[in-house]
């Protein structure tokens, strides 16, 4: 294994955790509070479950899929 196959799997590993939490957020998984949090402070984000638990086509669920594709191909390189 090299240290640059290393580096790629991370970057593609916070790619697709960053394109997952998009598409959560986009879903309505994250709400904003109109009440105080512990600290005082207003809009802090709370996470709530997706009411159909499944996310529906469109373009932040492809660009997970992308994401997704793009690691496993990162893995392979270490496979070998």
């Amino acid at each position: 294994m090299r240290r640059k196959e290393i580096e790629v799997i991370k970057t593609e590993i916070d790619r697709l955790l960053q394109r997952i939490a998009m598409m959560e957020r986009m879903a309505g998984w994250t709400r904003y509070s109109s009440k105080p949090n512990a600290a005082g402070q207003y809009n802090h984000a709370t996470s709530v479950k997706h009411p159909d638990d499944k996310f529906n086509s469109g373009q932040y669920t492809a660009a997970v899929k992308r994401a997704s594709l793009d690691l496993s191909r990162a893995l392979v390189e270490i496979r070998k």
